[in-house]
């Protein structure tokens, strides 16, 4: 899977979550920026395991700080980046 299929899965999978703009998420977008507080991070960390089949170690998930980040995440465990 390629970076920008991961990218648009995740787009999908928080706008699923918040009721953000088209244009909100970015690679540099802030979590706390696009409104994603604790609980709603949880969530969209439970559907991005199911959806990727995976699982987010604690430490990478509160290693979280921009959607950049997210997607880097995403790549690296389910081995896209090495692809």
């Amino acid at each position: 899977m390629e970076r920008a299929e991961i990218e648009s899965a995740l787009v999908e999978i928080v706008r699923n979550e918040k009721q953000l703009a088209e244009d909100a998420l970015s690679p540099e977008t802030l979590l706390a920026d696009a409104g994603i507080d604790s609980l709603d991070a949880l969530t969209i960390l439970f559907a991005i395991e199911e959806r990727f089949h995976i699982s987010i170690p604690d430490d990478r998930a509160r290693a979280m700080k921009t959607f950049g980040d997210m997607i880097t995440i995403v790549e690296e465990l389910t081995g896209a980046a090495t692809a």
